[in-house]
């Protein structure tokens, strides 16, 4: 019986222990509650067996690569060996050898992926400017450097005995957590179903793990920020001009929409604008130098009578954004209320603070 078979069998058993419980048959809701915890061991030795065989097909790829033999592999059509796997449609080896699986769901293929990275800068994407780790697993520790623990190195004269060099790290607790939503299949048929999670992963996903991503990331940033006090935009300039020579080549401002029309609008006493804001000629935008990037409003709550707030700061020091590996996963379920087919389009992420010194904040 296949796991999708079971996970059903499972459900629909849950469904009658709820109705026997309503009905106060407890003696048949025990009864058919084992019957839901051994389905329960039967899915999960389902699962490693087909993680085992998966590990086994990828392997057999592997010394077919290596034998020169993999005519037979690229004849595989890795987007529509996907589109099986999440149906639960019938897979050849071949086909199953080429699906990446994590937490046994079917990973999107690099083309997907690609286009989706694509996407989210169209979006406003702030991941991009933060440190982008790649992990291999859910949660964990990472060491970080730190630079302010790190002093300078010794003169060594002639003869002399070099000292060990020692970098002083800080272990970072990491756990992904899992983002992502749900859209219906309106087809069993591989084109289709197709067509349905490309226009899922192209629109709904990409803006909605966006602006997720986003939320994290400025409520990391302002967590950790040092206010100063200021009356007008020229604070921002002084904070800029103060900033530490080791975090001044990665300065960047972030600030929500006001901001940015704050200064992109600012005019001089003759009414002539003060283009305070340029482009580039990478087509980025630039503010004393440093590029600007904006934020939606919505992400942050300023104090009472404050519309206006700018971040300066090392993006890349400063916020960390644990990625993980073939974690943009998509799985098949069954809708039992609707009688309907959906998928699940997830991804693993976790954002923390990493050297915060140089976060800088101004509300006006």
């Amino acid at each position: 019986m296949k796991i999708e078979e079971l996970r059903q069998q499972k459900a629909e058993k849950v469904e009658e222990v709820r109705k026997l419980n309503q009905e106060n048959k407890i003696e048949e809701a025990e009864k058919t509650l084992e019957e839901v915890r051994a389905l329960d061991k039967q899915i999960k030795i389902s699962e490693e067996l087909e993680a085992e065989e998966m590990r086994d097909l990828q392997n057999q790829k592997a010394k077919k690569e290596e034998r020169g033999d993999v005519n037979k592999m690229e004849k595989v059509n890795e987007t529509r060996a996907f589109v099986k796997a999440v149906l639960g449609n019938k897979m050849t080896d071949e086909e199953r050898a080429v699906v990446k699986t994590t937490d046994n769901s079917a990973v999107l293929p690099s083309q997907y992926i690609n286009r989706l990275t694509e996407l989210k800068k169209g979006f406003g994407s702030l991941k991009q400017y933060c440190d982008i780790i790649p992990v291999t697993k859910n949660e964990g520790s990472m060491p970080i450097f730190d630079p302010e623990q790190n002093g300078m190195l010794k003169d060594i004269a002639e003869g002399d005995v070099i000292p060990d060099g020692k970098l002083v790290t800080t272990d970072m607790q990491f756990k992904c957590k899992k983002v992502g939503i749900k859209i219906p299949l309106s087809s069993e048929l591989i084109d289709d179903a197709e067509i349905d999670i490309e226009n899922a992963v192209n629109s709904s996903f990409a803006e909605s793990t966006t602006l997720t991503e986003n939320y994290s990331i400025v409520q990391a940033i302002d967590a950790n920020a040092t206010d100063v006090t200021a009356t007008d935009y020229t604070a921002l300039e002084d904070i800029m001009a103060k900033a530490l020579p080791t975090v001044k080549a990665g300065l960047i401002t972030l600030t929500n929409v006001e901001g940015y029309a704050l200064l992109k609008n600012m005019k001089d006493k003759q009414g002539r604008n003060m283009n305070l804001i340029t482009t580039g000629g990478d087509g980025k935008e630039y503010f004393n130098g440093k590029e600007i990037v904006t934020f939606d409003s919505s992400l942050v709550t300023l104090a009472e009578g404050k519309t206006i707030v700018f971040y300066s700061l090392n993006m890349k020091e400063a916020i960390k954004f644990f990625d993980r590996s073939n974690g943009t996963t998509v799985n098949r379920w069954n809708d039992y209320d609707t009688d309907t087919k959906k998928a699940s389009i997830l991804e693993r992420l976790d954002i923390k603070a990493g050297i915060t010194r140089s976060i800088k904040k101004i509300e006006l």
